[in-house]
Formats: C-alpha cells, structure tokens, sequence
C-alpha cells in the first residue's frame, strides 16, 4: 500500500475566530484520534495537504502524519470544505494499530463498457463501496470490478468481487454493485410486449377450458 506523508503542528488555540485566523494564513485545523489515545488538535498546511489529497484521491491509503516529536499512520476519515470555494476548513485523521484489524469500507471501480451499454443499455450502479475487515495495511486504496460482459438486465452482485488476501467482505453477498438496465422508453415497450404475450397466453388457456367444457358437455 503506497503512503504518503504530512506535517502538523500541535494547536492549543480553538474557536471560530482562530481557525478563521489560520486560514489567512494559508493553513487550517485538523484533528487526529483513535487506536485509544487522546485526539490531538493540530494545524495543517492548505497547499501541502490539497497535494497530498489530490494524490490519494480520497480513498483508502495510508498517510504517514508527523507532528511533534510523533508519527503516526493514518486514513483521512472526513474533510469539510467552503460550499463555495471548496477550500479545506477542517480535516479528521484516524490512527490505526498496524497490527490490529479493522472495519472500514472501500470504494468499488467499475471496469470496462458492458455490452449491455453497447447495444443502448444503462449502467446502473448499486453499492458505491462495501464493508471490509483486515488489516490497515491491506485496506486496498479501491476495487476494481470487470463489468464487460454485464448484458441487458443483468446485475453483478458482491458475492461476484475477486477474492482478495487478508481482506474478509462483510457486506451481504447478494447486494448489487452494478446492473445494465433499458433505456426508459425500451423498458416500457419490453413491458408492452410482455403483457400482451400474457394476455394472449391467458386467453388461449381460457379457449382452452371453454373448449374443453363444450366438449364435456356434449
């Protein structure tokens, strides 16, 4: 698992008006916690963290946080940013007991255009990421899922994902990751079709019984 690296300062200074303050000056609080030490509050650099986020592309992958005299192994558990300009207002660090397992969720990949798109189909997606306990260090950063062969009504279910070592799947093994539905206008016309087979499929049966009821009758 790749890890990248972050430096903190220790804040002591709390509140609205000094967190205000920091991101004048081009920084922003954070906090760090877990693994059943007390959380620290910390100050970090916009610019530094926005690399170090836009590399991991916010999904699983260990950050070496320094701070003080400590380092320690992270996820990003939560980012907060201005609704408005998107820039970073305050971020949660998770440390992890590298030889402890975890709980946590990873994001699923689809991988390939199915052919069920290819004939006019949509890809439609189910769960966007599933549970997973293991080790910190197998925390895969996302899965990838091939959905090539995915076909018009067809789905992909969590019980199809690779196996992956170390890694146990705790989300239901019948929830659907991706299915390849109609377009809405097709759909509405398979449906058509299909009520008339039934409605020709019952009046032939119900041919059949009067049929048979004449002929009982004579």
């Amino acid at each position: 698992m790749s890890s990248f690296a972050l430096k903190a300062e220790v804040r002591s200074d709390r509140g609205k008006e000094k967190a205000k303050k920091l991101r004048k000056q081009g920084k922003f609080p954070a906090i760090v916690y877990g693994v059943g030490k007390e959380p620290t509050s910390l100050t970090l650099d916009i610019r530094e963290t926005e690399v170090v986020l836009g590399r991991i592309h916010g999904e699983k992958v260990l950050v070496d946080l320094s701070y003080g005299d400590t380092t320690e192994k992270v996820f990003v558990r939560n980012i907060q940013r201005d609704p408005a300009l998107e820039k970073l207002l305050h971020a949660d660090f998770f440390r992890v007991d590298l030889n402890k397992e975890l709980d946590t969720k990873t994001p699923v990949h689809p991988v390939g255009l199915p052919k069920g798109v290819k004939v006019g189909g949509l890809l439609e997606y189910g769960l966007r990421e599933i549970a997973i306990r293991c080790l910190p260090t197998k925390v895969p950063p996302h899965i990838e899922v091939s959905v090539e062969d995915l076909d018009i009504g067809e789905n992909l279910h969590v019980s199809d994902l690779p196996e992956m070592e170390g890694v146990k799947v705790l989300s239901p093994e019948d929830s659907v990751l991706f299915a390849v539905a109609a377009k809405a206008k097709e759909a509405e016309e398979m449906a058509a079709v299909e009520g008339e087979e039934e409605e020709a499929e019952e009046a032939g049966e119900g041919k059949k019984e009067e049929e048979g009821a004449t002929a009982s009758a004579e």
